[in-house]
């Protein structure tokens, strides 16, 4: 066999090798083989600044274990007492809302209407004040990085059953959150 004939042969070859295979002779790939592995790559970077931007870092107030902080999971809780260092349950949806200080501020407000609404008491237990710990205890509020006062909300439903118990030092900011359990509970 010849030189040439031995080309002609693997031309041949080649061709029909492609047609199996569905492509036509000649034919390119659609896109290069390391265009999806750069766009891949750009994906990944762009997704990792969004989490560096956007996910704060845990300061001392919020939950040691951040899967249990703002879970929006439904407790079956315990049920409290009738009253509780003065607040009285049942009846309707009590939101106790934890704080370290008095709140107060227009983001407050806004927080204390949106929780509010639909007929749901608001009870503010501060710190150090009477009632605040023995409150903390009875519904189970976890304790935060820092071990000081719980900072965050609980609610209980109309049976009294503590339903939602988290650390949350960002309430003011999570709002919706509180309208979507009460709504959940009541």
């Amino acid at each position: 066999m010849t030189a040439t004939q031995a080309a002609d042969t693997a031309a041949c070859c080649a061709d029909r090798a492609d047609a199996d295979w569905g492509r036509l002779p000649g034919a390119r790939p659609p896109l290069a083989w390391w265009l999806p592995v750069v766009a891949f790559a750009m994906l990944m970077v762009v997704l990792s600044l969004v989490v560096v931007l956007v996910v704060r870092a845990p300061g001392p107030g919020d939950d040691p274990d951040p899967a249990e902080q703002r879970n929006g999971l439904l407790l079956d809780g315990p049920v409290l007492a009738a009253q509780v260092a003065g607040v009285r349950f049942g009846g309707r949806t009590v939101v106790v809302l934890f704080e370290r200080t008095p709140p107060g501020g227009p983001a407050y407000d806004a927080w204390r209407r949106a929780a509010g609404d639909d007929g749901v008491e608001l009870v503010v237990a501060v710190a150090g004040r009477q009632g605040a710990a023995a409150l903390a205890t009875q519904l189970a509020m976890p304790a935060p990085v820092d071990g000081g006062p719980p900072v965050g909300y609980a609610v209980v439903d109309a049976d009294r059953r503590v339903r939602y118990a988290t650390l949350d030092p960002t309430y003011v900011d999570n709002a919706f959150e509180v309208g979507v359990i009460t709504g959940a509970v009541g």
